[in-house]
């Protein structure tokens, strides 16, 4: 959302009675484009999709951000995507937010809503309408092709803003209103939000508020072109949060005492929040001077006993290999957040893309053991990262939690998370344990052994990267590498058989099986519904951990499917290649993309389809 100064005498909106037209109408066939504005069903909608689209810097974003904010507020559910461009101002952003009274589990596909702030907003979106969309536009920066012109709605976007706060500043707010009055949204949970944005600058509120008035007056014409069905009733219980925020909030609940972290996009909000609200409850933030650092002093917190964390992109990650090894061979607890973006090298760097798998499965040198995780959903962000704390603690080993750039910033009402609620696993150290008999790295059934911690009289051991023995002792022998790589990596099978799984749809197929990993579960999981109606037997099967693959689990899940989709947005089919060699599974249908963009339902739905026709 802009901020403007405070307005100078602003002009009043122009009254719906009024007679006059809309100024600037676009050429065409007045009759005609009110017809199509104003035709179809009235009825109320279970759910619409906006997109807004503009430059950066125009607060395309923060209007889309406001918005969602305030339906949620209104007791809708949402769930958005953004793109933006890498650089700090300038160039073309988009962002798409969908509301229902439902539960929602995809962006959506085909807009009902298009707002253009510019010219290439509409030349960039004009394929995104769906068959009944409208589109509201600047009546100064944008042209319509006249095929276009019977659903299009000029909006003086720049020209009201200019007349209440003397600047194009407050545009988006004339968006937002025009906006509410389509989908006939009450304006005020939106009011209420800007007067507690700018509660501190004098008059701003007050003219965005009026931006925002004018807006609303201007598309009064178009109120209830995309009803929306009454809202649920709010319950206490529910918040509106990004993936990036759950998982902050997530370690919190867990019991992080350390984070260290280096900016990037799109995982740099983990580290704004917790820089804020960590040191609250007793931790330490600390921003280093790059991610080799960052890793390296949560290594260290760790060692001390602190549950510790970061979060990077792939090319930190890349910088973080060496120390992921040494984490797994030391067997010290660490926690890694990937939120993924397009590559590689700096690639679509505000981009979404789930092409790390293979670097987290494998990345460092020699085999370092590790857990690799992938939530599905906003919610999920924050159970996985407590399991993540959990599986760290518990089998003293470094784990890496996979989002991406979609799944990292997507806005999602979800409900509240009861911690006490939560099983909260803490290390096995050496307290109690005579001096004589302590083995830091002893064998043992389970392959976990005692953590000594500083302090402990009866723990002490050289937290070394070299093969050791299991007093920690130097030692290159073949029978203590074998034994000690045995003890690391023998340690987390168990995980394969006792990981959680998310799953949707019937247990067995005997249709259409779909397999994938994280922020693809929710488009599948809608497509897996409005396939079921159409009587197909369909389910998904989303590992939340894939390394170790819970292998025998997937293989009994497929066991009567005629197909076996795998849909995941990289170039080589990174998740298709892990199940072919980790299952016996060996004719799937790989799906993947890689354009920077998630997946729809009806894409989904459209993949089923064609395989069928054909």
């Amino acid at each position: 959302m802009a901020s403007i100064p405070a307005a100078s005498g602003p002009s009043r909106p122009r009254c719906p009675e009024s007679s006059q037209g809309p100024v600037d109408s676009p050429p065409g066939p007045r009759a005609s484009r009110v017809q199509f504005l104003h035709g179809g069903t009235l009825s109320a909608r279970n759910s619409v999709v906006v997109r807004l689209a503009g430059e950066s810097g125009e607060g395309v974003i923060s209007c889309g951000d406001i918005l969602t904010q305030a339906a949620a507020r209104g007791g809708y559910y949402t769930q958005t995507f953004r793109t933006f461009p890498a650089e700090i101002k300038g160039g073309p952003c988009m962002y798409q937010f969908r509301l229902s009274d439902e539960p929602i589990w995809s962006h959506g596909k085909d807009v009902d809503l298009l707002v253009c702030f510019n010219q290439e907003a509409w030349d960039l979106n004009w394929d995104s309408l769906g068959p009944e969309g409208v589109i509201l536009y600047d009546s100064i920066e944008v042209t319509i092709p006249d095929e276009y012109i019977e659903r299009a709605r000029p909006v003086r976007m720049d020209e009201l803003a200019k007349e209440i706060g003397g600047s194009t500043r407050a545009k988006n707010m004339v968006a937002a209103g025009a906006i509410a009055a389509v989908i006939a949204f009450d304006t005020t949970p939106i009011e209420e939000l800007v007067l507690r944005r700018y509660a501190h600058k004098e008059g701003v509120a007050d003219a965005n508020i009026a931006a925002l008035h004018a807006g609303a007056i201007e598309a009064h014409d178009l109120k209830g072109r995309y009803p929306l069905v009454p809202p649920v009733e709010v319950e206490e219980d529910r918040m509106l949060i990004s993936g990036n925020q759950a998982i902050a909030v997530g370690a919190v609940a867990a019991g992080v005492k350390y984070f260290a972290g280096y900016p990037i996009t799109p995982a740099s909000d983990i580290l704004e929040w917790l820089s804020v609200r960590l040191p609250q409850v007793g931790g330490l933030t600390i921003q280093c001077e790059d991610e080799i650092a960052s890793l390296a002093s949560v290594v260290g917190a760790s060692y001390t006993g602190a549950k510790a964390m970061t979060a990077t992109s792939g090319p930190g990650i890349s910088l973080m290999n060496e120390l992921i090894g040494y984490a797994g061979t030391a067997e010290i607890p660490v926690v890694i957040v990937d939120a993924q973006r397009g590559g590689p090298s700096t690639g679509l760097p505000t981009k979404t893309e789930q092409s790390d798998l293979n670097q987290a499965l494998y990345g460092s040198h020699g085999e370092a053991p590790r857990v690799v995780m992938a939530p599905v959903s906003v919610e999920d962000c924050f159970y996985s990262i407590v399991d993540a704390f959990n599986y760290a603690e518990e089998f003293q080993v470094p784990v890496l939690l996979l989002t991406d750039q979609g799944l990292a910033t997507r806005l999602e009402v979800i409900h509240r998370p009861d911690p006490e609620k939560l099983n909260i696993v803490c290390r096995t150290t050496s307290a109690g344990i005579a001096r004589e008999d302590y083995k830091r790295y002893e064998y043992t059934d389970s392959g976990v052994s005692p953590m000594g911690l500083p302090g402990e009289p009866e723990g002490m051991y050289v937290a070394t990267g070299i093969e050791h023995d299991e007093y920690g002792h130097p030692g290159y022998t073949p029978e203590i590498h074998l034994g000690m790589q045995t003890k690391r990596l023998g340690k987390l099978e168990p995980i394969r058989e006792t990981s959680r799984v998310a799953t949707h749809g019937e247990a067995q197929p005997a249709d259409i099986a779909f397999i994938g990993f994280g922020s693809t579960f929710g488009p599948v999981r809608e497509a897996v519904d409005r396939l079921a109606e159409q009587g197909l037997s369909v389910g998904a099967f989303y590992p939340r951990v894939l390394g170790p693959f819970p292998a025998s689990r997937a293989e009994e899940f497929v066991a009567n499917a005629k197909r076996i989709i795998v849909p995941e947005v990289n170039y080589t089919g990174q998740l298709a290649r892990l199940i072919k060699a980790e299952t016996t599974i060996n004719e799937l249908e790989s799906v993947a993309k890689c354009d920077g963009l998630p997946f729809t339902a009806e894409a989904i739905i459209d993949l089923a389809a064609q395989e069928v026709a054909a």
